[in-house]
């Protein structure tokens, strides 16, 4: 004999208007749970961004900080790249390329190369001189001719690395949360440095910006970071809804803050700042973010719109005028001062001595002891140039031509990227097109400072050029309708 079950149908009640309805616990269970709970990989992330914020914001070699930082990174890159899959490296190749290229080329001017071959290194006659004087002519030695600096290089590497295997694995609801935790941390600087504008003493680091650079030391560094905040709180407004957000009060709220910071862009006192500012607004319509679209015109939700709209003004307003009172808009002011600024002569000085370091360069991490050799005198002063304030020149004196050729790749690989984030059924996908915002706002900021070799900076550029490189398949049906990300 056989016997089949078959699965009763759920128990219902009749209300006091005669229809049918189920109990609590059988609606909760009717409630999908897939996608709400954060993955394992988010967690760690978040914990990470927050750690490096807090004590990754200088660029030094001797800041006590990276005794913690440093291992922490080591073992987390370690742990994202076990963890990572091979579909994933599958869809991310071309920054996986990118970055086994970087570390191969850091670790060539780590390995001790022959006394022969060393010897014939261009730029190397000082050292020369230095050996025979000792009587130790015949010392393996590697490329860089500070290897301190060039470990200092190969360790720095492993924060955006590990930032960078842990953002492939996240999903888009995680991404989401993790972009509007990255906004949130952006903002805490902000705030830090309005603080520091107001006379609190919050001295993060030994040697910091005379300005307010908040949780960085540079004030150049911090703008980057104040300007990145304009194009991610479009997104955040643009696509919150689609993860359960209030449209109408997310679009308000990125709005409002995106006018507060624009006077925190000008206390840092940035010139630079100000310019990248204006290229991550610009960037903004790129990504179709209709921050105000038509149906709030109507009804009850003008009246939310103007009182909203008026609110932030006004909040935007009195900081600016409290700022301009307060005779912080140094910014304005540095604009006169072009032609007074010292990163020029050194420029100029660079190029002078840099092709006798060439095809391959003085040595990752040289550049401060290298520019000692051929400072001149007119230049000299109490502090020092630890960087050449040009990342992209500060490259190829360094790493050399090889250092050239991976610029020049990452250019293309930009262009390429920018090629195919265009619009699939009409729709951008404004991740993509988030991320080039991000990646050329730091290419041009490391035009006249050095953004990305801060930890903080570094693990940022990690996840923008993720969201760049994120596939298309983001677009997906959700709630009936084709929805984009």
């Amino acid at each position: 004999m056989t016997y089949s079950f078959r699965k009763q149908a759920p128990k219902t009640k009749i209300g006091a208007d005669g229809r049918r309805y189920r109990s609590k616990s059988q609606s909760r269970a009717r409630v999908p749970q897939r996608g709400i709970r954060r993955s394992r990989q988010f967690w760690i992330l978040l914990a990470f961004l927050v750690f490096v914020f807090l004590v990754g914001g200088s660029s030094r070699k001797e800041i006590p900080t990276l005794l913690f930082l440093r291992p922490v990174s080591v073992l987390l890159a370690f742990y994202a790249i076990a963890t990572s899959t091979a579909e994933q490296w599958r869809t991310y190749r071309a920054p996986l390329v990118m970055i086994g290229a970087i570390v191969t080329l850091v670790i060539a001017h780590l390995i001790p190369l022959p006394p022969a071959l060393w010897h014939s290194l261009a730029g190397r006659d000082i050292i020369l001189d230095v050996e025979r004087l000792a009587g130790q002519p015949d010392i393996w030695l590697p490329l860089s001719m500070v290897p301190i600096g060039a470990w200092n290089a190969f360790f720095a590497l492993f924060a955006p690395i590990a930032v960078f295997f842990l953002a492939i694995q996240l999903d888009d609801r995680d991404t989401f949360w993790l972009l509007v935790a990255v906004a949130g941390l952006a903002l805490l600087s902000g705030l830090v440095g309005v603080m520091q504008a107001a006379g609190i003493d919050i001295q993060l680091y030994a040697i910091m910006s005379d300005t307010p650079p908040g949780l960085l030391a540079n004030r150049n560094h911090q703008a980057a970071l104040l300007a990145l905040l304009f194009p991610m709180l479009a997104y955040i407004a643009a696509t919150g809804e689609r993860f359960g957000l209030d449209g109408g009060f997310l679009r308000i709220l990125a709005a409002a803050l995106a006018l507060a910071v624009i006077p925190l862009v000008f206390v840092t006192g940035s010139r630079m700042g100000l310019v990248v500012c204006g290229v991550a607004i610009l960037g903004i319509a790129t990504m179709r973010a209709d921050l105000l679209p038509a149906h709030w015109l109507k009804g009850g939700s003008r009246r939310w719109l103007v009182l909203a709209g008026g609110a932030a003004a006004a909040i935007a307003g009195i900081v600016t005028i409290g700022f301009t009172m307060s005779s912080r808009n140094v910014a304005v002011d540095r604009l006169s001062m072009v032609n007074e600024d010292l990163r020029y002569s050194v420029w100029e000085n660079v190029l002078a001595f840099l092709p006798g370091y060439l095809p391959w360069g003085s040595g990752v991490g040289s550049y401060a002891e290298v520019y000692q050799i051929h400072e001149p005198n007119a230049l000299l002063s109490a502090s020092y140039s630890n960087h050449a304030h040009n990342d992209w020149l500060e490259v190829v004196m360094t790493a050399g031509l090889p250092g050239g050729v991976l610029l020049i790749a990452a250019v293309v690989m930009f262009a390429v990227a920018v090629w195919r984030c265009r619009a699939i059924n009409g729709k951008p996908n404004r991740l993509n097109r988030l991320g080039l915002i991000m990646v050329l706002v730091l290419a041009i900021a490391s035009g006249v400072d050095y953004p990305l070799r801060t930890p903080i900076m570094a693990a940022v550029f990690a996840l923008a050029t993720v969201w760049c490189c994120r596939p298309n398949h983001a677009f997906r049906e959700v709630k009936g309708k084709e929805a984009n990300v």
